[in-house]
């Protein structure tokens, strides 16, 4: 290499670096740009940031303006080039992809001098469907998981089902089951899953509402966390009323034909610590507390006329 040649490239190295910083600087205040996305690569550098489908990229080809260009990485990965037809970029940083440039250009040129600038970080997001603080879409960084996701949205709402949340994945259809009770109340991260741009997140309603009716402080209708007790039903009334008939507590359930039944509990033996009759609800069953210790559960089933009544008193 002669003298001159070490001389001007001693002189354009440093300038195409400090090119690069500036073009940073801009970027940082461009409209349009997400400020997080600018600082996320200044902090790092620019060219440690990954390149992703979306991204506007500046290649600059010393000393040849046709080859220099702004172009956007496909949703496959690769962008096309003069000469060297398509490459792939992303997964590579601006400086990777800058030296995969130069070396396909090799053919063509000699000793091709490239640089790779990030002009637009393509924005992402992730949707929030249910019963969430915020629904709706939320601009995702890459990286993020479900729990950096339901912290921007502000969590999950008292009537969420928490246990029964699932991420549906646009490009695949798949759906993955999360447990937002692990992970949220729980701090379990084995419970985290990593979101990708066009997730779905959907966080249904809780589905376990219960009827409490008879001698109890506050008869109604009341939602239970998923797993509830017998014990809960009673609590969130208010507990039994006085002179109940609580060695005889109806959990009244529709069967798989419509027909009403009946299993019969003894609150006395629970309170004495007999927790395998401390039965789990489910929705629509009706706890019902005897006023005595005599009931005929034929005429509360009757009574209840297949609890269509009650629910409509008591929106069910």
């Amino acid at each position: 290499m002669s003298v001159e040649r070490r001389v001007l490239l001693s002189w354009v190295r440093p300038c195409v670096t400090m090119l690069l910083c500036v073009a940073l600087a801009v970027l940082a205040l461009r409209p349009g740009v997400p400020l997080r996305f600018a600082a996320e690569a200044s902090a790092q550098g620019l060219s440690e940031y990954t390149l992703g489908p979306g991204d506007s990229i500046e290649i600059t080809v010393l000393g040849e303006p046709d080859l220099t260009r702004t172009v956007s990485v496909r949703p496959d990965g690769r962008i096309n080039l003069p000469l060297i037809g398509d490459v792939e970029a992303a997964g590579l940083t601006p400086t990777q992809l800058s030296e995969r440039i130069a070396t396909a250009l090799r053919s063509y040129l000699k000793n091709p001098q490239v640089a790779v600038s990030v002009r637009e970080f393509q924005r992402a997001y992730v949707y929030l469907v249910g019963q969430v603080t915020r629904p709706g879409p939320v601009e995702i960084q890459r990286g993020w998981t479900v729990l950096e996701v339901m912290g921007v949205a502000g969590g999950v709402t008292p009537r969420a089902a928490t246990r029964r949340a699932s991420l549906i994945r646009r490009g695949t259809g798949q759906t993955i089951n999360i447990d937002l009770d692990r992970l949220l109340s729980k701090g379990d991260r084995t419970a985290n899953v990593a979101v990708e741009p066009g997730d779905i997140i959907m966080v249904p309603t809780l589905q376990t509402r219960v009827l409490v009716l008879g001698a109890v402080r506050s008869p109604g209708a009341y939602d239970l966390d998923d797993g509830a007790r017998l014990l809960d039903a009673l609590a969130s009334a208010g507990g039994t009323a006085d002179r109940a008939g609580i060695g005889n507590i109806g959990v009244i359930r529709n069967g798989p034909d419509g027909k009403p039944t009946v299993t019969s509990v003894d609150l006395n033996r629970i309170l004495r610590g007999d927790a395998t009759l401390n039965v789990p609800l489910q929705a629509e069953d009706v706890v019902y507390v005897p006023q005595g210790p005599l009931v005929q559960w034929l005429d509360v089933l009757a009574w209840l006329s297949g609890l269509g009544l009650v629910r409509s008193v008591f929106r069910f």
